[in-house]
């Protein structure tokens, strides 16, 4: 099964390539870390703070003490920013698909700034991917490709991202599924997670236990 590599965002493409919903006015703010290394989410009591857009085809909502993001158009990525901010350290969640076909794909945003971003996701149909935006553009760091890692269907998958100077490290579930060099290592940014739809749309993914440190 071949899913999409990323390609030039120019509105909607229905022809491969995703259009972007959402977080981009919270992009071409400068970042504000928050105080203290150490940030954690359980949205038991909302989630103040983050930049949660309120669009035609892309929603985020707390429900149940969780992140619900639900994204209606097909070939898009949204994504959500939490307050906190790094350059060098890692952050966690775990998320849910509760509706939507299996090829929906949902992660995190890690050192979101000045328009640009990283994006690792996973698929309900067992693929991992990261990605770099970078002001328009989309550029494939590592391809989608299947790991056993990656559980299927409407599971709830735990996924982890570390920077450390220039290197990323990616885990799905525990286990190590990447390594790359990241483009700006020197600029901190702003981390969240992110929502992705391939030709249908319809999609909903729950949030919970996001958690976040900084070291530095």
């Amino acid at each position: 099964m071949s899913r999409w590599q990323g390609g030039p965002l120019v509105g909607m493409h229905p022809l491969g390539s995703r259009a972007v919903l959402g977080g981009l006015f919270a992009l071409i703010l400068a970042c504000r870390p928050g105080t203290g290394a150490r940030y954690t989410a359980d949205f038991t009591n909302g989630a103040p703070g983050w930049s949660l857009p309120q669009e035609a085809h892309l929603t985020a909502q707390v429900e149940d003490g969780q992140l619900v993001l639900t994204l209606q158009a097909p070939y898009t990525v949204g994504w959500a920013l939490s307050p906190f901010a790094f350059r060098d350290g890692e952050v966690e969640v775990e998320g849910t698909l509760l509706a939507g076909p299996t090829s929906v794909d949902y992660g995190l945003i890690v050192q979101a700034q000045g328009g640009r971003f990283y994006r690792f996701a996973v698929s309900a149909d067992g693929y991992y991917g990261v990605f770099f935006y970078d002001g328009g553009n989309w550029r494939t760091l590592a391809g989608w490709a299947a790991h056993p890692a990656v559980r299927t269907g409407r599971t709830t998958n735990h996924l982890r991202v570390r920077c450390t100077g220039p290197e990323m490290i990616f885990w799905v579930n525990g286990v190590e599924i990447a390594r790359i060099r990241r483009e700006a290592p020197g600029i901190p940014g702003r981390v969240g997670v992110s929502i992705g739809t391939m030709a249908p749309g319809g999609a909903r993914v729950a949030f919970d236990r996001f958690i976040a440190a900084r070291d530095r």
